[in-house]
């Protein structure tokens, strides 16, 4: 293996991962997460010696509205680069720059951040095909308070797996997807624990 470059090490990884599915619905369209990425993509890095290191080089925090109870809502903004180097060679390493960004009302925009960067500098050296349609793609962008938050997102969620019946769940399934009405994400969860839900008061 020590007689590959990295170039060479590259171009067998992307020999081996010609596609990731796509494993996220966000807003109006389906995405390809950094785990799913990560998860296709790590056993092939590591048989071939490549080590990925990911380095902020500068960043910013800004307020970006609130959430409907008044929780501050912050847009992290940082420049990355993304190493690709060689195990074997430390000095044969090729370096990726790119921006990423992230909206949160907690401390997770960071990695957010960090991991978004990542991900799509592993998919654009190795050219991946994840049938994601960037270019022509249009998203819904929320409102600042108009997502769900976590706790009222997990409260929902618990009141539909509570659910005795298929009356008492539809109820709690309306309620939920009307709270969530301009958050896609918390909605396809809130279809996916009813669904799942449903599925066990059928067995019963």
């Amino acid at each position: 293996m020590s007689e590959l470059n990295l170039f060479q090490r590259l171009n067998e990884i992307r020999k081996k991962v010609s596609y990731i599915r796509k494993d996220k619905s966000v807003e109006t369209y389906k995405a390809v997460t950094h785990d799913a990425v990560t998860a296709e993509t790590r056993g092939w890095f590591s048989e071939f010696g490549v080590l990925i290191l990911p380095r902020e080089i500068n960043s910013s925090m800004t307020e970006s509205g609130k959430t409907s109870k008044g929780t501050t809502i912050y847009r992290f903004e940082a420049k990355y680069s993304i190493l690709f180097v060689n195990c074997d060679d430390p000095k044969d390493r090729e370096e990726i720059t790119l921006t990423a960004h992230a909206l949160d009302h907690g401390d997770k925009a960071p990695g957010k951040a960090v991991s978004y960067a990542t991900k799509y500098a592993i998919l654009k050296v190795l050219q991946i095909e994840t049938g994601e349609n960037e270019e022509g793609r249009q998203t819904q962008n929320m409102a600042p308070g108009e997502e769900v938050e976590p706790e009222e997102l997990a409260s929902m969620l618990l009141a539909i797996f509570k659910a005795e019946t298929i009356e008492t769940l539809q109820t709690a399934y309306r309620e939920a997807y009307g709270k969530a009405s301009k958050d896609r994400e918390a909605q396809a969860a809130i279809i996916k624990a009813k669904d799942a839900r449903k599925a066990e008061l059928v067995k019963k």
